[in-house]
C-alpha cells in the first residue's frame, strides 16, 4: 500500500504556509501539530490496530487540516501580534546550538537521575552494563547534559569525557556531576565543537554518538573526528535516525510547518499546556529540530570508508523507541528502518 498520507502533508503545509506570520496563528499550528504527532506515537504503540497505519495516518493529517482551517475561520479574532525572531535566519547548527542547550537545561535533579536511570536500563537491555566498558577512557560527542555518561560510568568505565558545543548544556553538566558527588578525574567536560575535538589521536577506548551527527551539516566529518580520537580496535556506540518511518515523516514535515516559528515559544506552549518533561523535550526536539534520516546499508557503507567495521546491532529497548520486532504486523509500514543503533569498531 502507497503512502497516501504524504499528498495530505502536502496539502497541510500549503495550508499552514497560507496562514498570517502572527503569535495567534503560530499557536494553532503547534497544537495541530502537537494532535497530530501524538496521535501517531499512540496507534504506533498498538500491536492490534484497526486499520493499515497507512489509512490511519491519513486520518491524523486530515484532522490537522480541518484544525488549521478552523482557525483560520476565526481569524477575526487575531490580534496581529507578530512572532518577535525569525529562526530562518539562523543556519541549522546554530538553530539546533540554541535549541538542544535550552531543552537539556529543562530536567530538575529527580528528573535527571531518572534519565540516567533509562540509560542504565538500554545498556542493560544489550547486554553492556557489565565487563564492556570496565576500565575504558570514553568520549561521549555531543554530550548535551551528560545523563548517559553517568550510565557510563555505572557500567564500569574508568573515565568519561563529554564533548558538547552549548555552553549552557556544559554548564548544566557540570553542575550535575558536581551535585551527583562524581569527581573530575572520572566525569569531564569539554566546551568544544565535535567536528574539532581536543584530545589527542587514539586516546579513547570507546566513543559515544547518540543521536547527535544526524542534526549535523557534514556527519561524515564528525565520525571521521570519532576514528581520529578512537584507539585501533576501539568501540563506538552509535544511534542515528533510520529513514522511512512514519513518525519521521510526520515531525518531518512539522519541522518544515514551524520553521519561523521561534523555539522558544514551542517549548513555552507545552509547558503551559502541562506536558510532561519528557513529553516536552520529546515534543520541542520533534517539532523544531531537523534529522538526517538515513539507512542500515548506507550508514554501513560510509562507516566502512571511514575505518569502521564489525558492526553489532543494539535495541531501544522502549515502548517509544523504533525497534523493528516481529511481534507487531505492520512493523515494516509503522517503522521504515527504525532507530538505527550500532556498535561498531574501529578496524581500519
Amino acid at each position: 500500500m502507497e503512502k497516501t498520507y504524504l499528498a495530505r502533508l502536502d496539502a497541510l503545509k500549503r495550508l499552514a504556509a497560507e496562514l498570517p506570520r502572527t503569535r495567534f496563528m503560530a499557536l494553532a499550528r503547534i497544537e495541530a501539530l502537537i494532535r497530530m504527532n501524538m496521535g501517531w506515537e499512540a496507534l504506533q504503540l498498538d500491536r492490534n490496530l484497526p486499520d493499515h497505519p497507512f489509512k490511519l495516518t491519513h486520518d491524523l493529517v486530515d484532522r490537522a487540516i480541518a484544525s488549521l482551517e478552523s482557525a483560520r475561520s476565526i481569524a477575526f479574532c487575531d490580534g496581529g501580534l507578530p512572532l518577535d525572531v525569525d529562526p530562518r535566519d539562523q543556519t541549522m547548527e546554530e538553530e539546533h546550538h540554541d535549541l538542544f542547550q535550552s531543552l537539556w537545561v529543562q530536567f530538575d535533579a529527580d528528573q535527571y537521575r531518572e534519565r540516567i536511570a533509562r540509560y542504565d536500563d538500554r545498556l542493560r537491555f544489550n547486554d553492556l552494563h557489565k565487563g564492556v566498558f570496565d576500565g575504558m577512557r570514553v568520549v561521549d560527542m555531543g554530550c548535551g547534559h551528560g545523563n548517559f555518561d553517568h550510565a557510563i560510568l555505572n557500567a564500569g568505565a574508568a573515565e568519561v569525557v563529554g564533548v558538547d558545543y552549548g555552553e549552557e548544556s556544559i554548564r548544566y553538566a557540570e553542575a550535575a556531576r558536581d551535585r551527583l558527588n562524581v569527581p573530575e578525574s572520572k566525569l569531564r567536560f569539554i566546551h568544544a565543537t565535535v567536528y574539532d575535538v581536543p584530545e589527542e589521536s587514539g586516546s579513547f577506548d570507546a566513543a559515544v554518538q547518540n543521536g547527535v551527527f544526524h542534526h549535523l551539516d557534514d556527519e561524515d566529518r564528525a565520525y571521521t573526528e570519532m576514528h581520529r580520537l578512537l584507539k585501533p580496535g576501539g568501540i563506538a556506540w552509535i544511534y542515528t535516525e533510520g529513514e522511512g518511518s512514519i513518525a519521521r515523516d510526520l515531525f518531518h514535515v512539522s519541522v518544515q510547518i514551524l520553521a519561523d516559528v521561534p523555539a522558544a515559544l514551542v517549548q513555552a506552549h507545552l509547558a503551559h499546556l502541562g506536558f510532561s518533561i519528557n513529553k516536552r523535550y520529546h515534543l520541542g526536539d520533534g517539532l523544531k529540530a531537523v534529522y538526517r534520516a538515513t539507512s542500515v546499508a548506507a550508514l554501513k557503507a560510509r562507516l566502512d570508508a571511514i575505518g569502521f567495521g564489525d558492526y553489532r546491532h543494539l535495541i531501544g529497548g522502549f515502548d517509544t523507541d523504533l525497534d523493528v520486532t516481529g511481534d507487531d504486523p505492520y512493523a515494516a509500514e509503522k517503522f521504515g528502518e527504525g532507530d538505527i543503533r550500532l556498535l561498531a569498531r574501529k578496524t581500519g
